[in-house]
């Protein structure tokens, strides 16, 4: 877009570009906040050099996905410490929350999700309880797999109850590095 809009500001005579000078310099700006959005989207979704944090990845997966849990009217409630660092390679750890997230997201339709980070001892949980809604479960089983596939690299136990009668419940417990 910042190229064509450069070719239109050339081919402009004299006058007329003077003349929307200003509004070609708001499309210009426009260009590129959407571009420095973009780029801040991408690394993002997708950064470079994790660090093994259990509230960054978190934090960063609610970012991800707090548009998915509004669409699907999921009330979200985080608890817990903003960090916490654990033993495990970071990019796993990201990848293993998001997925216990879209999971949460599918079980709590309509209802309410809680996202609880619990320090015990030598090790920390994440628990993931979702109530009160219409529960998706077809949607949940990939992202269920995945965090049974990913549990050994990103280090964690994980704990899924989602077939019984009261709240669905995932726990995914890490070595805690103090």
């Amino acid at each position: 877009m910042a190229l064509h809009l450069q070719l239109v500001s050339e081919k402009l005579p004299g006058d007329a570009a003077r003349g929307v000078d200003r509004h070609l310099q708001a499309m210009r700006d426009g260009i590129a906040q959407v571009d420095a959005l973009l780029k801040a989207f991408a690394d993002l979704a997708a950064p470079a050099n994790l660090v093994a944090d259990l509230g960054q990845a978190l934090t960063r997966a609610l970012l991800l996905f707090s548009f998915e849990a509004r669409r699907k009217s999921v009330e979200l409630t985080r608890k817990g410490p903003a960090e916490v660092r654990v033993a495990a390679p970071g990019e796993a750890v990201l990848e293993i929350v998001c997925n216990a997230v879209l999971a949460g997201i599918a079980l709590a339709r309509e209802g309410r999700l809680t996202l609880a980070i619990e320090p015990d001892g030598q090790r920390v949980r994440l628990e993931v309880i979702a109530d009160g809604g219409v529960p998706r479960r077809e949607e949940t089983l990939p992202h269920l797999e995945a965090v049974r596939r990913l549990s050994s690299v990103a280090a964690a136990e994980p704990s899924i109850d989602v077939e019984g009668a009261g709240p669905a419940r995932l726990s995914l417990s890490f070595a805690h590095t103090r």
